[in-house]
């Protein structure tokens, strides 16, 4: 089997630069605009806050006074306007810390959180931080950042949880810190249960994701975008420049479960799993940093489904194989029910530096039941160094579905089955 490599000795390498983003729609001229107040409400309790919340109206900006606020059930449902939008902050970032049973729910139009720390307790809800007041009333053009949830677990380990869960449309979630999950569920999770929280056009920005121990079973994600029901549908929610440090809930670093998605410009340092491409089609990811810094069990991207594009992505110092190599393109379950495995249909795999990694696996998880390999895929341009005589590539099955064409490695490389 020919892999399309070349011998080379001097290697040159630039990532693409990372493109624009796009600013969140304006309203509607349709939308009936409210009296701009541009007030400043400073509030020192929980009734206080509640009442400034309740009659809040664009433009208005509620300061909390720093300090520790105790089982706060923390709500802001309003409509600012894109222009003037109602403003929640601390009084100083970080100062205002959310303790014992708190939790943060927003819902509305054009709303902005900032400044607030969780810790020291664990939400008494299913979410920390929820864009969405109930099942009928949502979050749209808002935004939550310079927050943080630290160490907020539910001292039941089994006890489910998401910390930060996205709904509505057009939301961005960025400039945020949060660390040290240790119960059942994800760490952060967009949802596509209901039409208005679908083609969402989420943002996911400049946030630090910090250490997540290993969980030993499914639930220990750090991120998740859809579940494996709503696979189908289009997300497109855009991942961009955050930190996933040590991230190693599980073997999905984070869970792609809908389609459209893009993952951009991230660092993913000491993570053992991979960003996993679980469920859905036409992802795209691209610019990205996975170092492993030799840590075990550290990986990079796993291919499953249509359409999905990895590309400029520096892949290096990564131990894992298996489902947690550097790359993984796997086989898929013929007419696949739609939480198993899809074929990989039209992947495209171009211009990755893979350098020092354990394993490329390629048709990965071939047995009785993933029987269908890739198909109409391409793996170019790719440049894999290496030391010694071990190789990375490893296949497992049929490679005759993928085009191998101008890919450089180093002599010492080579294929084992």
């Amino acid at each position: 089997m020919r892999l399309g490599l070349i011998n080379a000795t001097v290697i040159c390498f630039a990532l693409g630069a990372c493109q624009a983003v796009p600013a969140l729609p304006e309203v509607s001229e349709a939308t009936p605009q409210r009296p701009h107040s541009h007030r400043v409400i400073p509030v020192s309790n929980q009734e206080d806050y509640f009442n400034a919340a309740t009659n809040a109206q664009p433009g208005d900006q509620i300061v909390l006074q720093n300090g520790v606020w105790r089982d706060f059930d923390m709500l802001l449902d309003a409509e600012g306007t894109i222009e003037t939008p109602i403003t929640v902050s601390a009084e100083t970032p970080g100062k205002v810390i959310l303790s014992g049973q708190s939790s943060l729910r927003l819902a509305g139009k054009h709303l902005v959180i900032s400044g607030l720390v969780f810790r020291e307790g664990y939400t008494p809800r299913t979410e920390v931080i929820s864009f969405r007041r109930d099942n009928d009333n949502l979050a749209y053009n808002s935004r939550v950042t310079e927050t943080v949830i630290e160490n907020y677990s539910n001292p039941t380990r089994a006890q489910r949880d998401i910390w930060v869960a996205m709904y509505g449309q057009n939301n961005v979630f960025d400039h945020n810190h949060l660390s040290g999950k240790l119960n059942s569920g994800p760490t952060m999770a967009v949802r596509l249960n209901t039409e208005d929280s679908q083609n969402n056009n989420h943002v996911i920005r400049n946030n630090y994701f910090g250490p997540r121990p290993v969980f030993g079973s499914n639930g220990g994600e750090t991120l998740r975008i859809g579940t494996s029901h709503y696979s189908l549908t289009h997300s497109g929610t855009l991942v961009e420049n955050n930190y996933f440090d040590r991230c190693s809930g599980e073997v999905e670093i984070i869970s792609n479960k809908s389609g459209g998605n893009t993952y951009r410009g991230n660092t993913f340092f000491r993570s053992r799993g991979t960003l996993t491409l679980r469920h859905g089609n036409d992802t795209l990811v691209e610019n990205n940093l996975f170092d492993g810094d030799g840590a075990p069990y550290t990986g990079g991207v796993r291919v499953i489904n249509a359409r999905q594009t990895v590309r400029n992505n520096y892949f290096k110092d990564l131990t894992g194989e298996r489902f947690s190599g550097a790359l993984v393109v796997m086989n898929g379950v013929p007419n696949s029910p739609i939480n198993r495995y899809h074929q990989v249909d039209g992947a495209i795999i171009e211009n990755n530096v893979f350098d020092t990694v354990r394993r490329i696996e390629l048709a990965e998880g071939s047995d009785a039941e993933r029987t269908a390999v890739p198909v109409n895929s391409i793996f170019r341009s790719n440049i894999v160094i290496g030391e010694g005589s071990d190789a990375p590539f490893r296949i497992q099955d049929d490679l005759s579905g993928i085009t191998f064409e101008d890919n450089v490695t180093t002599a010492a490389l080579s294929v084992v089955r």
